[in-house]
Order: structure tokens, then sequence, then C-alpha cells
């Protein structure tokens, strides 16, 4: 470093993991009697910027059939009014499902039992590091109530990007959104080979009507079915929006039961009979008469003789 001069003279700098690392230049430190210099001495200043003490967090995957709470936190706090999953802090002698009974009663009022682990995440805030322990969790009493929080919602997968949540809920938000779309993608297909399937609706007098049907498409994030809007089955599900599905496949069978809405908008019209070109003789988009409905609140079974039953839920 040959003549560089003064004391604190900047040689370099740079950061290894979240530790900044800078060497200086120094013509001399002092002695211990704070008084002479020793000169020719370089010195190391390690400096834990950034270093912020883990904090553990438990919180509550609360599910309701096909959808999941989410709580928005208050306005005065730090990322006020973003979304969340109730939980909080792990305090010194608590384990995570500890800590999430304790802050769902605090929270919500609620008594509740943690059945597994859904996700791990870290993540690191400028003010704060992360690390969430997110627990499929089931209510064993109560009711949710707002005691800390803005908001309370449940919601399905689909309705997650109208919704601002805090940044360290991204890569959760992602496996739920994965696990939705693997869900759909599998009832799809499994009716989609079958080619017909049974639907089954309630009359205004509360009379079951049974029917073959066999579209079943993917769009918007969603399953769709179509019918035509005179034909008595449309005039039902608008009625009764609760549908039943049954379909075969060989020695596997799957029950789908939904709610379903007619959508009106044009292209998911147009994407179905796209998908079922020998339709179009019949029916076009804004015809008048073609009519899809969406379906919501899904819970389908699959079953066989050989396997136990298998419930998945988008």
């Amino acid at each position: 470093y040959g003549d560089a001069g003064r004391e604190g003279d900047f040689l370099w700098a740079w950061k290894v993991d979240r530790i900044d690392i800078s060497w200086y230049y120094y013509t001399g430190v002092m002695q211990g009697d704070g008084t002479q210099p020793c000169p020719g001495i370089i010195c190391v200043f390690i400096k834990a910027k950034g270093m912020v003490k883990m904090t553990e967090v438990a919180a509550a995957f609360i599910r309701g059939g096909s959808r999941f709470m989410i709580c928005q936190r208050p306005a005065d706090k730090k990322r006020g009014l973003l979304w969340e999953f109730a939980g909080g802090k792990v305090e010194a002698g608590e384990t995570a499902a500890d800590a999430l009974v304790r802050e769902c009663r605090e929270e919500l009022g609620i008594g509740v039992r943690p059945i597994g682990v859904f996700a791990e995440v870290t993540h690191e805030y400028p003010d704060i590091t992360v690390h969430i322990t997110l627990f499929d969790t089931q209510i064993v009493d109560g009711e949710p109530q707002r005691l800390e929080h803005n908001d309370i919602r449940w919601i399905l997968p689909e309705d997650i990007p109208k919704y601002d949540f805090c940044p360290a809920d991204t890569e959760i938000l992602e496996k739920i959104m994965a696990e939705h779309d693997k869900n759909m993608a599998e009832v799809y297909e499994f009716l989609k080979r079958c080619g017909t399937y049974y639907l089954a609706t309630v009359d205004e007098c509360g009379r079951p009507h049974v029917r073959p049907f066999g579209t079943i498409d993917i769009f918007d994030n969603a399953l769709y079915i179509q019918t035509g809007r005179k034909k008595a089955v449309s005039e039902q599900m608008r009625g009764n929006p609760e549908i039943e599905i049954c379909a075969v496949n060989g020695g596997e069978w799957l029950r789908v039961s939904a709610s379903v809405s007619p959508d009106e908008r044009l292209e998911p019209q147009r994407h179905l009979l796209d998908a079922y070109p020998e339709l179009q003789a019949m029916y076009q988009p804004g015809d008048g008469n073609n009519e899809v409905f969406r379906l919501s609140d899904v819970k389908a079974v699959f079953c066989s003789f050989g396997a136990p039953e298998r419930t998945v839920r988008f």
C-alpha cells in the first residue's frame, strides 16, 4: 500500500453473505496508553450491516372447503393493510405449534389444532428477518373474530391476485396456487378422458335431475362447462347453483360437487367452443343461446376398488 497517507484511507470493501467487510490503511494505531502510534498497521473493520436476528413466526393455514382464511394487518403497524395468514412470533420457551394456538386465541378468539406443516419460508425485510412455519390448521372451537386485524376474508386460490399480501407470503401463495392448478388439472384430465359424465341438478321444487354431459374446459384458472340457455338444465343451475358430477373411467370413478355461476363474457364461450368444434354448428359466442358456467368451491373425490378414496379441493 506504499505511501497511502492519512489515517482512515479507504482501500477496498466487499460483501460476503450479509456481512460487509471493509479494509482500511492506517498510518498507525494508538498504544494502549492512547499516546504513541505504531506505524504501518493495517486494520480490518467488519460491520454486520443488515445482520438482523431471525424471528420465528408460526402462522395458520385455515381452510373452509375450497376457501382459506386471510387477515388484513392493522393500518398502524408495519406493512399495514397488507394481507397475511393469522399467527405471530414464537416466544421464548414455546414451540411453533404452541405459539400458533396462543396467537389464534389472541388474534381471532378461536381454539385451533395444528395438523401438519404446509410450508416453511424465510424472508428478509429491511427491519426484520422472519422464518415462517405455516401449519395446516383446524378450528376446534369458536368463530373467527377481528380482535386485532383490520379485516378477515375467506378466499379461493383463484382470488389471490386480487389481494396485496405481505412479501414474506409470496412463496407460500405460489405453493397454494400450484396445488390448486394441479388439482384442477387432474379433475379436468379425468373428465376429458371419460368423454361423457353425468351432471346432477335440482329444480325449483327440489326434485333432482341427472343427464349426460360432455363439455369441460379450463379458462381463466377455472373449470367451465357449457349448455344451451333454452334448456332446463340452464334454468336449474341458475336457480340452484349447487351441482354434482359423476364420471367413470374403467375401474375408477370421480364424484365432484361444486357451485356454478354463468359467465356472460364472450372469451370463455369462444375458448370452450374452440375446444369442441363439433358444437359450433349449434352454438356461437353471444348468440343468445350458448351459455358457459364457471365451477368454484370444487370438491372432487377419486375412488376405486383398489385404493382408498382421495379428496382434492380447489
